[in-house]
Formats: structure tokens, C-alpha cells, sequence
């Protein structure tokens, strides 16, 4: 019998808290270490109220748990044979209360972002969500089926996290600033592109590592993955090549945009170097186990990308 203690601790597994977090964090982050930072620069202040933002960020958590669930629904039959151990819809939650679950929070997180697009005048921008959630249940259907095209749309998504913020706030400067707002809107674009951009690329490479892990149930249900139509020697190298682009731009970001000691240091230490142990861990890996650990380490590479924010936030202020 599953208590009702169990029942909640299996949901938070369900919508991946921790995941949760990172996104909320991401949010957060490039709001109060890069957006506004920047336009204090030119004596200009954000323009969403806090109450509004939070409920973007709300909006964004949400719909990511409802994604979540409605993936987990859909995949239980394959998730018993690469991870029985971690099964949770139809083995601690039942299948029709995981659906109630990915329509409230589908339903939540679209109120929200109707009501802060709603309520900064620019109602068409709450499509975005509702165009998500609709992107997240055809890719759980039949999209994640497709070669290569699940892994974009998931990595796409990932990517567009830290690019509501500036959605939604570059809207609001012409009011206010008139004339002065394209040029630190340019600005700002430049900086969320290339967290947007990193995001991308570290799920992209992400998923493709996954796939090689779920390689076996993939295969049994007949998802046309790189590793199952290609093999995984395929999704090796496309992992790897993946990897050299990623710190190219890394260093072509860093030559042309910030060329900064600490900023150097940082990518080295906290990003270049993880990423090529975890490009010699994929190469090596031979099982199950060793891609899941490649993909951990490649979590880490997402809060060192999502902590270099905090190093924006001391350049502009303390490290000129």
C-alpha cells in the first residue's frame, strides 16, 4: 500500500524537483545577475514587477513538471526495461492519477503566463506557453520516436528557459525608455543568446548520451534514436563532436565578447575541463552505467554554465 507520505515523495520524483530548481534557478539568475545588472548600466531599471515575474517563473516550473509527467506516462513500458528500479507511473503512482496531475500542472502553468502577458499588454506572448505544453505532449506521443527530432525539440525547450525572461521584459523598455531601449536591448540579447545557446547545446548532448544509455529498451519498443538506428558508436561521435563545438564557442565567446582573466579561468576549470573528461568517459563507455554517470557529469555542466550568471554579476559591478 502506498502511503500518502510515499504518494508525495514519488510525485516530486515524478516532476524531477531537482530539475525544477535548476530551472527556476536559471530564471532567477539571469533576471538578477545579468538583466538587471545590465540595464542599471544605463540607468535603466527592469520592467516587470516582481509579483508578474514570479509567476513567469511559475508558469515556466510548471509546465516543465507537467512535461515531466506526461513523458513518464507514456514511456513506463520502455522506462521497465532500461530503469525498473525507477519506475513510478503504474508501479507507486497510477497512470490515471499521473494524467490529473500533468493537466493541473499544465493548466496552472498556463494561467500564469496568460496572466502576466495579459497584464504587461502583450497578450499574444501567452501562446508561448500553450504552444509548449502542446510541443511537450506531441513530443511524449510521437516525436521522441523520431530520429534526432526529439532531441531538439527537448534540447530546444532547455534553451528557451532563460529566453522568457527576456521575452517578456523587452516588451516593456520602449515604453519607459523610448529611443535609449534598443541599444541595451541589443545588449541584453547578446548575453541571454549565448546562456540560450549553451543550454541548447549541453541538452542536446544530454539526450544523445541518453539515448545510448536507454539503448536496449529503445530498441524493444521500436524508437528511432542514434543509437538504435545509427549504433552507438554513431552517437559517440556525434556526443564528442558536440563537445569541440561547444568549447570553440566558448572560446570564440570569450575572445570577441569578454576577454577577462577570471572569465577565462572560470570556462577552463568549471567548463572546458569537465567537458573533456566527459568526452573521454563517452568514448570509453561500454554500458549502461558509464553513460548514465557521463550524464550526471553533464548536469554539473549545466550549473557550472548556469553559475557563470553570478561572474557576469561581479564583472559588471565589482570586476571593471
Amino acid at each position: 500500500m502506498v502511503t500518502p507520505g510515499t504518494h508525495i515523495a514519488s510525485l516530486m520524483r515524478l516532476i524531477r524537483w531537482p530539475n525544477l530548481v535548476i530551472v527556476a534557478l536559471t530564471q532567477i539568475l539571469l533576471r538578477q545577475c545579468v538583466l538587471i545588472p545590465v540595464l542599471r548600466q544605463m540607468n535603466m531599471d527592469a520592467q516587470l514587477p516582481l509579483f508578474l515575474f514570479i509567476l513567469l517563473v511559475t508558469g515556466t516550473v510548471c509546465i516543465t513538471a507537467g512535461g515531466y509527467i506526461i513523458n513518464d506516462y507514456f514511456d513506463r513500458k520502455i522506462d521497465r526495461v532500461n530503469r525498473p528500479e525507477t519506475v513510478i507511473v503504474g508501479r507507486l503512482i497510477y497512470p490515471r492519477h499521473a494524467m490529473i496531475y500533468h493537466i493541473v500542472f499544465t493548466a496552472i502553468g498556463i494561467l500564469c503566463g496568460a496572466w502576466v502577458a495579459v497584464s504587461i499588454h502583450q497578450v499574444y506572448l501567452s501562446l508561448i506557453f500553450i504552444m509548449v505544453s502542446g510541443l511537450l505532449w506531441f513530443y511524449s506521443t510521437t516525436y521522441k520516436r523520431q530520429l534526432l527530432l526529439g532531441n531538439f525539440i527537448v534540447a530546444l525547450l532547455t534553451g528557451m528557459v532563460p529566453f522568457m525572461v527576456l521575452v517578456f521584459e523587452l516588451p516593456l523598455l520602449p515604453r519607459t525608455y523610448g529611443i535609449l531601449a534598443p541599444s541595451v536591448s541589443k545588449i541584453l540579447f547578446i548575453w541571454v543568446t549565448g546562456f540560450s545557446l549553451f543550454s541548447f547545446l549541453v541538452n542536446l548532448l544530454r539526450e544523445i548520451v541518453k539515448d545510448a544509455e536507454d539503448l536496449e529498451g529503445d530498441s524493444a519498443y521500436g524508437k528511432n534514436t542514434i543509437s538504435v538506428v545509427w549504433g552507438t558508436g554513431a552517437s559517440k561521435t556525434i556526443a564528442v563532436s558536440l563537445i569541440a563545438v561547444m568549447i570553440g564557442l566558448l572560446i570564440m565567446a570569450w575572445f570577441y565578447f569578454v576577454r577577462d582573466k577570471f572569465t577565462l579561468l572560470y570556462f577552463i576549470a568549471l567548463v572546458i575541463i569537465p567537458l573533456l573528461a566527459i568526452s573521454w568517459l563517452v568514448i570509453k563507455a561500454s554500458d549502461q552505467m558509464q553513460f548514465h554517470r557521463a550524464n550526471l557529469f553533464l548536469k554539473g555542466v549545466m550549473l557550472t554554465g548556469i553559475g557563470y550568471m553570478v561572474v557576469v554579476n561581479l564583472l559588471i559591478n565589482y570586476l571593471k
